[in-house]
């Protein structure tokens, strides 16, 4: 079971969002540990995105330390694929 770690954007983002979509996002988050959601690798780089609704999260995983990094976590609307 991999471990998830934030950056500061994804903190500060879920921060921002009310009780029930905060707890929406977490438990998604939470679930990359186990491979769970609508996970698509990016072309042409080492990231991923997570689907969750129309909230989009980008991540890496580092299968030598078995750790998830969500870089970013915003609307799908907002998210910016091209830079990543």
């Amino acid at each position: 079971m991999a471990t998830v770690v934030y950056k500061r954007q994804p903190e500060k983002y879920l921060k921002s969002v009310d009780a029930n979509t905060y707890r929406k996002l977490r438990c998604a988050l939470e679930g990359l540990a186990d491979g769970k959601g609508d996970i698509v690798k990016l072309q042409g780089s080492e990231y991923y995105r997570l689907k969750i609704e129309h909230y989009r999260a980008i991540f890496t995983y580092d299968k030598a330390q078995d750790i998830i990094t969500v870089e970013e976590l915003n609307t799908r609307t907002n998210i910016k694929y091209r830079r990543w």
